[in-house]
Order: C-alpha cells, then sequence, then structure tokens
C-alpha cells in the first residue's frame, strides 16, 4: 500500500491511496484539469482509478469531482446528506459510504468529525495488514475519531494542522471567519494536532505522520512542524522526528508512503 497527497491546503485537497490494482483518490479539490495534470506528473492515470472518495462538499475538496466523475466514468462515494447538497455528480456514479465497505483491495471505514459541513468524515484505510487513517477539517477531537484512530495501530496518520493560533487572531481575515476557523466546527491549530499525536503515540506506539490541509494565510510548513515537534520530542528526540513527521505541500506530490 502507498499513499501521497496532491495538494494540501485551504485552497485544494487531493491525495491517492493504492493497494494492488486499487487506486483511491481522496478528494478532488482542484479543477479537473489540475488534477489530470497532478496525477499524470507522477505517473498515474485518471481513467485507472478505480473511485473518489469525498470527506465533505466545500469547494476545497469536490471542485473537480463532478468533471472527472464524468469524463472517467468514475464511482464517487460520499455521506448521504452529503449527496444532498451536491448533485453535481451524476446520479449513476453517486454511491454512499457503508460500514464494512471495500472498494477492490482496500477496506474502508469512517469517522465522524466536527466541521460546519453537512455530513463531514473523517476516513481509515486498510490494506495489507496496515492501517492508514486520513482526517482533516475538524474544529475538534471527536469521540468518532478517538474511537477509529484507536480500534488497531495505524501504519500513518495524515492530519490537519490548519493554523497557528497567534496568527489567525493577528491576521487579516474578518473577525467572524477567525471565530469560525477558530471554533468547533472550524479546523484544528497546531497545538490541538500536536496534543492529539503525542496521545496516540503514548497510547499505541509512534507510527508516521503528515501533517496536512495547512492554512496559507495563518500557518507556515516551519511553524507547523516546529509546533509538532515540540510536543513529540517528549516520545522521541528531536533527531529521529524528521523520519516520522512531515509536512504535506500545498500543492504537488507529497512524501510518498510505502506501507508494506
Amino acid at each position: 500500500m502507498y499513499f501521497f497527497t496532491l495538494a494540501s491546503s485551504s485552497k485544494g485537497n487531493c491525495a491517492l491511496i493504492c493497494a494492488g490494482d486499487t487506486k483511491l483518490l481522496i478528494d478532488a479539490g482542484l479543477s479537473a484539469a489540475r488534477l489530470e495534470k497532478a496525477l499524470q506528473a507522477v505517473g498515474e492515470r485518471p481513467e485507472q482509478l478505480t473511485a473518489i472518495l469525498l470527506t465533505h462538499e466545500h469547494a476545497d475538496h469536490v471542485q473537480g469531482v463532478a468533471r472527472l466523475a464524468y469524463k472517467y466514468s468514475l464511482p464517487v462515494y460520499a455521506t448521504p446528506k452529503t449527496w444532498a447538497s451536491l448533485s453535481e455528480v451524476p446520479a449513476y456514479l453517486q454511491n454512499d459510504y457503508s460500514y464494512g465497505l471495500q472498494l477492490g483491495d482496500i477496506a474502508l471505514d469512517f469517522c465522524k468529525t466536527s466541521h460546519d459541513a453537512v455530513q463531514p468524515v473523517g476516513l481509515v484505510f486498510q490494506a495489507e495488514g496496515k492501517r492508514l487513517a486520513y482526517i482533516t477539517d475538524t474544529g475538534c477531537v471527536t469521540r468518532g475519531m478517538l474511537a477509529a484512530l484507536t480500534a488497531e495501530p495505524l501504519a500513518g496518520l495524515v492530519l490537519e494542522a490548519n493554523h497557528d493560533r497567534q496568527m489567525l487572531l493577528q491576521g487579516p481575515y474578518p473577525y467572524a471567519l477567525k471565530r469560525r476557523v477558530a471554533s468547533e466546527q472550524g479546523h484544528l491549530a497546531n497545538a490541538q494536532t500536536a496534543e492529539l499525536v503525542s496521545w496516540l503515540w503514548q497510547r499505541q506506539g509512534v507510527c508516521p505522520v503528515m501533517l496536512a490541509h495547512l492554512s496559507e494565510t495563518n500557518n507556515t510548513p516551519k511553524l507547523a512542524y516546529d509546533t509538532a515537534a515540540a510536543v513529540l520530542s517528549r516520545q522521541i528526540s528531536v533527531a529521529e522526528l524528521p523520519q516520522w513527521l512531515s509536512v504535506a505541500p500545498a500543492l504537488g506530490q507529497s512524501l510518498v508512503w510505502q506501507l508494506d
């Protein structure tokens, strides 16, 4: 099983997870044309995708989904309430998430997140004896998230580190938007993400972590990394952290995880 992101920021999100002959696109938050180019740039072909998985209906996660799905006849999976607010995808390509869902070589589970979308979810994948969790767009850590993350040991965790609280408060956003981002239906701050990862590492051991969905206005890759590193150094040395902790770039291919 391997995984990488193609875009990860408040302006667009997309990732790919593959095992065997199964290739799943997680979100499609760029235009279809940009998604095609991004996939081709890393040696992947859109027509070989097995399905597209959506976490929620916000534009930075679904911008290119309708066009891409229609052009390549790709099934798209989302929660039932998400489909009620996302009618652009042809009905014959719409599929609901269900417990125990198996898509080719990859088993899929999901958990409830806390975001101002109609029915947002985080995703947990299992293939070849390994589990990978992908959770962004949540303003707090939900019980469902904790249950999913601790059900069995993880081989990889992609987790939102959207903003630095001080940058957000002192930044250019209007007050109402600052409140939204910082709320329990908004996005995780660096410090919240760091504490969750530290708690998980204490509970079930160290696993690779990729910080994702960084705000380009209210965060920087260095600040997100340094905040997490300061907390995670309780478990392992700062010198060891680079092999366990990375940051997904806003655009372009991230570090590729080979989870054998």
